[in-house]
């Protein structure tokens, strides 16, 4: 095997193992997913204790509900763009811009938190 194939295969494996983006990234992604596809109870295990805790205080899921007649509205998630994202030790934030299929887009930010070694949304 050549020196350039078996170049190709380490970074097909790499991409396959370790995945394409960041952690954090695909979190957002999946939980903006979750929420699109009312998967409510999925949505919410990407949050932290502490955002559990305020959700239930602030209403509960219907919360969420009302994130997915907002995206029903503009027509679906055409594609969600991540922006920006930092860390700092056990904390990130992920900017993205929401893409909908009604030609909209819209900026948002999520602040996570590090919880037993795995990114959670935080509050």
């Amino acid at each position: 095997m050549g020196k350039r194939m078996k170049l190709v295969v380490v970074v097909m494996m790499s991409l396959l193992l370790f995945g394409c983006g960041k952690e954090q990234d695909k979190l957002v992604v999946s939980y903006c997913k979750a929420i699109e596809a009312g998967k409510l109870d999925q949505a919410v295990s990407f949050l932290s204790k502490d955002a559990k805790q305020v959700l239930e205080r602030s209403g509960g899921k219907s919360l969420l509900t009302a994130s997915v007649s907002e995206f029903k509205q503009r027509k679906g998630i055409k594609g969600i763009d991540i922006t920006k994202s930092t860390v700092a030790g056990d904390k990130a934030t992920v900017e993205l811009l929401y893409r909908f299929n009604d030609g909209s887009t819209v900026k948002d930010s999520y602040p996570l938190v590090r919880e037993n070694s795995v990114w959670k949304i935080s509050n």
